[in-house]
């Protein structure tokens, strides 16, 4: 501070204050955290519905596809696969007393199923 300055500014007295954050710092923090909270609120049970409903459509995919191939009463499943290179996505499955039969590859977005030929099938 300069001798220009006035007395009261002068002595002043340090303040231990300064090291916490103003006023608009401690604002826009919790600005931030309600933005966040909120988009996460929205975000959340979009993916939770978009989920959902690829699982029926994939089901009901999978059901028209085993009756396609197998007999009405062959239980069927579907799963998602992230790991197989040649199914990346809903794969559906006709249960059998031997084990699951690949039946059609469903996509990552499922629509009408597309048959594997006989000859891939296990």
């Amino acid at each position: 501070m300069s001798d220009d300055d006035p007395i009261e500014l002068r002595e002043w007295p340090d303040d231990d204050r300064d090291d916490r954050p103003s006023a608009w710092e401690r604002r826009q923090r919790v600005i931030r955290w309600v933005a966040l909270v909120a988009l996460i609120g929205m975000l959340v049970p979009t993916t939770l519905s978009t989920v959902a409903v690829a699982r029926t459509t994939a089901e009901k995919s999978c059901r028209l596809a085993v009756d396609a191939v197998a007999s009405e009463r062959t239980p069927s499943r579907v799963s998602f696969e992230l790991l197989s290179l040649e199914a990346v996505g809903w794969t559906c499955y006709a249960q059998t007393a031997g084990g699951d039969v690949l039946i059609a590859l469903l996509g990552v977005i499922p629509g009408e199923p597309r048959l594997v030929p006989q000859t891939q099938r296990s």
